[in-house]
């Protein structure tokens, strides 16, 4: 499941960390395989502005769950310094910490932080490479294009051998491309047709295989809302006026469009504004509407059905899970506890952290 820290008004942001553990605990009881946390910043679209910090609280507080990150938005911090505290992680819980980057999407981060937006790309590229060369090499030394560190050996070492599994966010043909040549799995939203999704899976195969990796073993993540009800309406109509808040504050924290025309390096981003408008999904309610209609929201029998169809079309048996579109702590409870014993069970899936 996704832990979102996002902070609506009628929480204090005490509430919102004590839920938030809440429901991690929860988690870990139900035997749900892995929490991920969601670095932001100046934004009540959530609350967590370092998810390393509150992945060492997590983990500390449960006993068999991985915890992961999504993400590290890497540009705004250093690589050896991601090393250690990732390798700290993975010793401290004996393999259940997951780093998952990215590179960053709302432009005050880039500003506050003092960090050139147009060279993201090429920034967590650097720190990604810096990164998986301390796991395999034992040496930070790196000269490039934006960054050049000495002869320095970061320690502890990990855990996990040979290398911690690293994952990266990806919707857009280039960083699909890199992530492959890589052989990093993706976390990927689960919005948008199904023939697109497979076209980026059909992509990052054909890549990865040209660079020796076998995209069978690679484990993919797909990442949606996700709520029960007794019927599909009142389930939508539970969460409908939720999700246009959170929605609404993304869009106020995010890129503009005016931004990212200026934006090489988030051109697919642009397109995807442009293939909003060109939908007519132009109002917050219209976008809201489409997240819905492709997300994992319905009565039992159409949770099952979607997650059925969207395995068996992509092939991807990894799911994140976003279960606070309630806001409402008991009913979020409520909903992880339907998935684990009336949704889940169907698709094959069993309780078990260590799997």
């Amino acid at each position: 499941m996704m832990l979102t820290t996002a902070h609506p008004d009628h929480w204090t942001e005490t509430e919102v960390f004590d839920y938030t553990m809440d429901f991690a605990v929860e988690a870990d009881t139900l035997g749900y395989q892995s929490a991920w946390l969601l670095e932001h910043h100046f934004t009540r679209y959530g609350l967590c502005p370092n998810t390393l910090t509150m992945a060492g609280y997590v983990l500390g507080r449960t006993k068999r769950i991985k915890v992961g990150t999504a993400v590290v938005v890497l540009p705004l911090d250093h690589p050896i310094r991601i090393a250690e505290q990732t390798n700290l992680l993975d010793q401290l819980s004996h393999g259940r910490f997951v780093l998952g980057v990215g590179r960053g999407y709302f432009p005050r981060d880039f500003e506050a932080f003092g960090v050139d937006a147009g060279k993201s790309h090429v920034i967590q590229s650097e720190y990604v490479d810096i990164i998986r060369q301390i796991w395999r090499e034992g040496t930070a030394k790196w000269d490039g294009e934006t960054i050049t560190l000495p002869d320095v050996t970061p320690f502890p070492t990990q855990y996990t051998r040979p290398e911690p599994v690293m994952y990266g966010v990806g919707q857009s043909p280039s960083t699909i491309e890199w992530a492959a040549s890589r052989g990093l799995p993706l976390l990927m939203a689960l919005i948008g047709s199904m023939e697109a999704l497979r076209s980026n899976l059909d992509l990052y195969r054909e890549i990865a295989e040209s660079h020796g990796f076998d995209p069978e073993s690679i484990p993919h993540a797909l990442c949606s809302v996700a709520h029960v009800a007794a019927t599909t309406q009142q389930a939508r109509d539970d969460i409908f006026g939720n999700m246009a808040w959170w929605e609404q504050e993304h869009d106020n924290a995010a890129f503009t469009m005016e931004q990212l025309e200026k934006l090489p390096n988030y051109r697919f981003q642009y397109g995807e504004w442009q293939a909003a408008a060109l939908r007519g999904d132009r109002t917050n309610e219209d976008f809201t509407n489409y997240a819905l209609e492709h997300s994992v929201v319905g009565s039992v029998e159409d949770c099952v059905g979607k997650l059925e169809r969207v395995a068996e079309e992509t092939g991807v048996r990894n799911f994140l899970f976003g279960f606070e579109a309630t806001l409402d702590r008991d009913r979020v409870l409520d909903t992880m506890n339907t998935f684990a014993t009336e949704v889940l069970p169907r698709l094959g899936w069993k309780p078990d952290a260590e799997a």
